[in-house]
């Protein structure tokens, strides 16, 4: 599957997702964990996809552990602009930032500076490292393994092989498949999905967290190639009032 977004392919409004009701009968997702390992390729996926368990944990004295894949330096690459923009400075100190607005005041993330774009082609890598940090009875979080965007889909291979190995649990937020999935078909496994709620509070904490990431909300320059990677529409599936995920050790 090619993954296409721009104004052209706007992908499914949240208005689709919303009337069609897919979400709204989900198990719902209980945190039974010491510790929770994120796993990131870009530095935001962490908040979009996981924001409100990364609050929910925090209020249980869960330990969480952020693991950014890549820097995302490669956000806009058709971009003249960019090529004058410290990305790999500027997307870390935005999760930082985003992070710290969730109630994080010292967020751990080990940050592992792999190609964006190219993380399939660094999976022995990520795999070496995921091994040393996941551990038995850890709930490994990533993106689901068919997200649609190649690092997404790899680091959610690479955190299900490795929590299978070492006795974890992994599970799979999803970011791209609420844009190209059908809400009416079986793209999406929801036979084995949870549903975790959020207060109104968490749900205010993580669109203010959201907002953080400015180089990805907002034009970098005056041409087409410039635009923002995540406009109000795509942000809009985030600021729900709920996060979905995947029982990845269910579906395999």
């Amino acid at each position: 599957m090619e993954l296409i977004v721009d104004e052209d392919h706007p992908g499914r409004s949240e208005a689709i997702w919303r009337n069609s009701g897919r979400q709204a009968n989900l198990a719902s997702l209980e945190l039974s964990t010491r510790r929770v390992i994120l796993i990131a390729p870009h530095p935001d996926d962490e908040i979009l996809g996981a924001g409100g368990l990364i609050q929910a944990a925090l209020a249980s004295d869960i330990s969480v552990h952020v693991v950014a894949v890549t820097d995302g330096e490669a956000s806009h690459p058709h971009s003249e602009v960019s090529k004058s923009i410290d990305f790999v400075g500027v997307r870390s100190r935005e999760s930082c930032v985003a992070l710290r607005r969730l109630g994080w005041d010292e967020p751990r993330i080990a940050r592992l500076h792999l190609p964006d774009g190219k993380v399939a082609q660094r999976r022995t890598q990520l795999d070496d490292t995921l091994a040393k940090v996941v551990r038995p009875g850890d709930l490994c979080v990533a993106p689901w393994r068919h997200d649609g965007h190649p690092d997404h889909d790899a680091c959610g291979e690479s955190a299900l092989e490795v929590s299978r190995a070492v006795g974890a649990t992994a599970m799979g937020y999803l970011i791209w498949a609420w844009h190209w999935a059908d809400p009416d078909g079986s793209d999406v496994p929801w036979d084995h999905c949870q549903r975790l709620d959020l207060s109104r509070r968490e749900s205010a904490r993580k669109r203010w967290a959201t907002g953080a990431f400015q180089s990805q909300t907002h034009p970098i320059g005056p041409d087409v190639a410039d635009a923002p990677v995540l406009p109000v529409p795509i942000l809009r599936r985030f600021w729900r009032s709920y996060e979905v995920y995947v029982d990845e050790m269910a579906v395999a």
